[in-house]
């Protein structure tokens, strides 16, 4: 009996491996097929264990989306509150691509969407 059960713990485990690495490549290609592009702010780094999640906040389409965008970056203390180039999916805005290498420095984009943060943030409290 333990061996049919160690057995089906395997099958299980690589069926499960398999469905994760389908469904990441499937999300980088519907990044892909059909892209959008933006900018969005880098807001939190949180720890997870021996790994750490970042955040962002961006706006697409008259919403704001508040999302996990992988890893924090190296020296992200010094990242915090900048803004950076969202990929993003048309079809689904929350599949996103944050590339923490492209700090965006252009104000008006900035100021841009700094107003539309605001004015969410104020309808939402």
């Amino acid at each position: 009996m333990k061996e049919k059960f160690s057995k089906l713990f395997f099958v299980f485990l690589f069926f499960g491996l398999i469905y994760l690495v389908v469904k990441g490549k499937n999300y980088k290609k519907e990044i892909r097929e059909y892209p959008g592009e933006t900018i969005c702010r880098y807001t939190l780094c949180r720890p997870t264990g021996k790994t750490s999640d970042a955040y962002v906040k961006y706006y697409v389409n008259d919403k704001l989306y508040r999302n996990r965008a992988g890893a924090c970056p190296d020296s992200s203390t010094f990242k915090l509150n900048k803004y950076f180039v969202v990929q993003y999916s048309t079809i689904d805005p929350d599949k996103i691509s944050v590339d923490f290498s492209k700090e965006v420095k252009d104000s008006t984009m900035i100021k841009e969407l700094e107003s539309k943060l605001e004015f969410k943030y104020w309808l939402d409290h």
